[in-house]
C-alpha cells in the first residue's frame, strides 16, 4: 500500500490533474483513485468516500481500491462496513498488509478486542518494527482488559521505542510521530485508548 510521499506542491499538481480528468469524465476511474488517495492523506475521509463509492463495484476486486474505500468508511465512523471492505481487500490479496492493519483497527472500533489482537499480531509478524503496528497493539492490549492489561500495553510501547533506536534514519523520521507519542505515554504511564493509526496511510 505505502504512503503518499509526494511533496505538497507535487501533490497539488496531481490533484489538479485528477480533478480536471474527473470534470471531463465523471466516471474516470484512475482520477477517482488518485483523489481518494489524496483526500485520505489530507485527513478527509468523507471526500475519499465520495470518490470510491462509485467505483468499488467496477474495481474488479482491486485490493487497493477496496482498501481506500475501507479507509474512507472507517474514517467516517462506519467500522462494520470498513471491516467487510478490508476483508474483501485481503481476500483479493493476502499480502495487503495495510488492509490487515486497517482490519485490526476496524475490529478495535467495534470493541471486538480479542479478534483485533489476533489481526494486529498477524500484521506485526509480517511487518516487524512498524511503529503504527506497535501503537495499535498497545491500544488493543489495553482495551482488551484483564489482569495486567496496562502493563502489556506499556510493554508494546517500550518495544516501539526500542525498535526506533535501531532503524535507519529515514525510517525513524517516518515513524517519529508514533515514537514521540509512545515516549509521552510511557512517561505518564498512560497506555493509548485509541488505535487510530490510519490517517495519512494510503
Amino acid at each position: 500500500m505505502g504512503r503518499l510521499t509526494l511533496d505538497p506542491l507535487r501533490r497539488a499538481k496531481v490533484r489538479r490533474r485528477a480533478r480536471h480528468a474527473l470534470a471531463v469524465n465523471p466516471a474516470e476511474f484512475d482520477a477517482r483513485v488518485e483523489l481518494a488517495r489524496d483526500a485520505l492523506a489530507r485527513g478527509r475521509p468523507a471526500s475519499a468516500l465520495a470518490m470510491t463509492e462509485p467505483i468499488v463495484a467496477r474495481a474488479d476486486g482491486a485490493a487497493e481500491v477496496l482498501r481506500l474505500h475501507a479507509l474512507a468508511l472507517l474514517g467516517t465512523g462506519r467500522a462494520a462496513d470498513a471491516e467487510a471492505a478490508f476483508r474483501a481487500a485481503l481476500a483479493s490479496d493476502r499480502k495487503e498488509s495495510e488492509s490487515r492493519l486497517g482490519l485490526a483497527v476496524a475490529l478495535f472500533e467495534e470493541a471486538r478486542f480479542a479478534e483485533a489482537r489476533k489481526e494486529i499480531e498477524a500484521y506485526r509478524a509480517g511487518r516487524p518494527g512498524d511503529a503504527r503496528g506497535s501503537w495499535a497493539e498497545a491500544a488493543i492490549r489495553f482495551r482488551e482488559g484483564g489482569d495486567g492489561a496496562p502493563d502489556r500495553a506499556l510493554a508494546s510501547l517500550r518495544e516501539l521505542v526500542a525498535e526506533q533506536r535501531i532503524k535507519p534514519g529515514y525510517a525513524r523520521r517516518r515513524d517519529r510521530r508514533w515514537a514521540v507519542k509512545a515516549r509521552l505515554a510511557l512517561a505518564s504511564r498512560h497506555p493509548p485508548e485509541k488505535a487510530g493509526v490510519l490517517r495519512g496511510s494510503v
